[in-house]
């Protein structure tokens, strides 16, 4: 943040306790634009089940039983509750010597003050008991416990809570508790039988399956006549005819994984019945792949042996690294054919009885962890002939590795060219590998690099190709002439990299015959919501330099459809945008001063909770939000606000928004001025796509002059 931001922090903290409430007339609402002008009060309970259900089996004629409902306060606000009544009528035709439900007591004497839920402030709940006494019919009951509080989201302040009788209650288990794949190689599915058991005393009802979180997992049953896969799977299915299991009984149905890529998966498989604990939510089956197995990894990726002089054999070796949890195995480690024969495989360093390499029959086990090393060599027997651009024409080959891994066949392509001089060879090697999440810095390495008489003495390197989200390259620390740069990597998509090197002779790489090194690596996130802002500024000289004031500072929100911020845009209804309460310290807003918010399960559970993990104040961005498991049935809005110009004016803003390493979403604003709050889009999860804040046809939202009071920019 920058240094106005730390000074906001403190405004926004006296502007939160103080500024928010009128001037002691009146009734305590908030002055200057009524209820959306402040924090508001919201009552909820718990448990959540509508209704609430009372086993009457557990309960012997003429006992009594108490039901705990807590009422509590999601809002952000003091929450008043004023009264607690009961309202309930004996069935038809029967006759109690006392009624079966009633208030028995509350914990709190009324009108009672419950403060936010998850902040610090005390008393947080109220706890009202209802006594239900057994009779001696079966008749089922129903009542309703009546909350009257200063809740301005609900009718008259009114929220009831259900409760409901039954003679025995289903109960429902299965049987795995979790599914679990091992690596699944890319391309195949694969299926587990699940056991839904019945271990109560009445009949189930099934009603209904979804997938959560990953939709690479599915679920099926060819009795019931459902299969589930991908956006379908995500969907859900409500069934037209419940499945019955009778006390003590099971049906099945099929967890399935169709695998696309190595990339680890974590789902859920949510039944719904009319079990009393898990109808109201869904009964949550734990799903797992491609995290337990056998992993092979290669480094280097590929060899380049560059331009070699005739007749001279030239020595490089790559490692097979068992990434997995369980031992690899590997069969086989041969050149493909139509390899060129200037190439051999040198099994040397292996273990004794691997002389001539892996077969089928005498296969290489390499624990989990560790690593064995394969040389390669190279004898060119001829100088190349040139292509039409008098370009050497390389010898090429490819290795292939066979084993019991998620690829079960590696290839390593291989390359060299006779030359009737040697030149100095680059060779990059990257610690994190080929493919890495956004904002990851990885570590360049040159020190493999070598040349045919002394030592490489000048390293220059260069990123040949970036993403166009991105204005100019990312910068190389320490340098671009050092043997071990590192470079974070921000924006989604790919970057090249380039090597050229010069021995102690003057002889230099970037020749036909002895090019430099490149190195590919691809930038694409890992979660389920992935919003990324970037920005053009034409007048900014150097977007790459850092500091207050060396460029425009845009910002990126993501707001959850329970924020209430002020009605600036004055359309009579909350705004989305800065919806941030200080004494429970968050919101429901993300942005530069709530940026790891506790929304989902008011828990420790960060992966059901939004992060800003990078906010840029003086460049081109990116600002970067990840959600990697939102909540179902719940619509994010995206927002960009311009926070500062800084004298250069006028941005060029783009908004992508990912699915994991899908691009869903991608606009660009070309004009956005200081101080316009642009409405991107909103996202109803589960649907995976983006829904324009504007109508079809319509230009982009853009509210000019967005002052929000208690986050005031440094100019304004």
């Amino acid at each position: 943040m920058t240094s106005w931001r730390t000074y906001l922090t403190c405004l926004a903290t006296l502007g939160l306790a103080l500024g928010a409430c009128s001037d002691g007339g009146g009734n305590g609402k908030c002055s200057g634009g009524g209820l959306n002008n402040c924090p508001q009060p919201r009552m909820d309970f718990q448990p959540s089940n509508d209704p609430i259900v009372i086993a009457e089996s557990a309960i012997a004629v003429g006992e009594s039983d108490l039901t705990e409902i807590d009422v509590i306060n999601t809002g952000f606000a003091t929450l008043t509750l004023d009264k607690v009544t009961l309202k309930y009528t004996a069935p038809d035709g029967v006759t109690e010597s006392e009624p079966a439900f009633v208030i028995d007591h509350l914990d709190a004497d009324l009108p009672a003050q419950i403060e936010p839920f998850g902040g610090t402030s005390l008393p947080q709940r109220v706890r009202v008991f209802v006594k239900f006494t057994r009779q001696a019919d079966t008749t089922p009951r129903t009542a309703t416990v009546v909350l009257d509080s200063d809740d301005p989201f609900v009718t008259d302040g009114i929220l009831e809570v259900h409760l409901a009788t039954v003679l025995g209650a289903p109960s429902l288990i299965t049987q795995p508790l979790q599914v679990k794949f091992t690596i699944v190689p890319q391309g195949q599915t694969v299926s587990q039988d699940v056991s839904l058991v019945n271990g109560g005393s009445r009949t189930l009802h099934v009603g209904g399956f979804r997938i959560a979180d990953d939709a690479r997992f599915g679920v099926k049953s060819a009795e019931y006549g459902f299969d589930l896969k991908g956006p379908d799977g995500i969907e859900g299915i409500s069934l037209e005819h419940a499945i019955e299991i009778p006390a003590g009984e099971s049906r099945k149905v099929t967890v399935t994984f169709s695998s696309d890529s190595i990339a680890p998966a974590e789902g859920r498989l949510i039944v719904y019945s009319d079990d009393p604990a898990t109808g109201d939510t869904g009964y949550v089956v734990p799903l797992e792949a491609n995290k337990d197995g056998a992993c092979l990894a290669v480094r280097p990726t590929k060899l380049e042996f560059g331009g070699k002089k005739v007749g001279q054999t030239t020595n490089l070796s790559f490692e097979i690294q068992s990434c997995g949890t369980q031992e690899l195995v590997v069969d086989d480690v041969a050149f493909l054919t139509g390899s060129s024969p200037d190439f051999e495989l040198d099994f040397s360093t292996l273990a004794a009885g691997f002389e001539t390499g892996p077969s089928t029959s005498n296969p290489l086990h390499i624990p989990a962890g560790d690593k064995v090393t394969v040389g390669v060599t190279f004898t060119p027997d001829t100088v190349n002939p040139r292509d039409a651009d008098n370009v050497p024409i390389p010898d090429e080959g490819k290795i292939q590795i066979h084993s019991n891994a998620y690829l079960s066949s590696v290839e390593v392509p291989v390359r060299g060219a006779g030359s009737a001089v040697e030149c100095p060879t680059p060779v990059i090697v990257v610690t994190e590998g080929e493919e890495v999440i956004p904002q990851t810095v990885i570590h360049l390495d040159a020190r493999n690099s070598y040349a045919p008489f002394g030592a490489i003495t000048d390293y220059f390197w260069t990123i040949t190709s970036f993403p166009d989200a991105l204005s100019a390259a990312p910068t190389m620390v320490p340098n671009r002439t050092t043997t071990q740069p590192a470079v974070e990597l921000d924006v989604v998509g790919t970057y090249t990299f380039s090597l050229n090197v010069t021995d102690e002779t003057g002889e230099r790489s970037g020749t036909d015959e002895c090019p430099d090194a490149t190195y590919v690596v691809l930038v694409q996130p890992d979660q389920a919501i992935h919003v990324e802002l970037t920005w053009e500024t034409p007048t900014d000289p150097d977007p790459n330099d850092t500091g207050d004031g060396k460029g425009t500072d845009l910002d990126l929100h993501f707001a959850h459809q329970y924020a209430t911020g002020p009605d600036i845009d004055g359309d009579g209804s909350p705004d989305p945008w800065f919806d941030f309460n200080q004494d429970a310290g968050t919101g429901w807003d993300v942005f530069w001063y709530n940026n790891a918010p506790d929304w989902a399960s008011f828990g420790s559970n960060a992966k059901d909770d939004p992060s800003l993990d990078r906010d840029d104040t003086d460049g081109t961005g990116p600002e970067n939000l990840s959600l990697s498991v939102p909540e179902d049935n719940v619509t994010y809005t995206i927002g960009v606000h311009f926070w500062n110009d800084w004298g250069f004016g006028l941005v060029n803003a783009r908004v992508r928004v990912f699915h994991y390493a899908d691009l869903v979403y991608d606009v660009t604003y070309d004009g956005l001025k200081e101080y316009d709050m642009w409405c991107v889009g909103r996202i109803h999860w589960p649907t995976i796509g983006v829904e324009r804040c504007a109508a079809d046809g319509d230009p982009e939202v853009i509210h000019p002059n967005y002052i929000n009071p208690f986050f005031r920019p440094p100019n304004f």
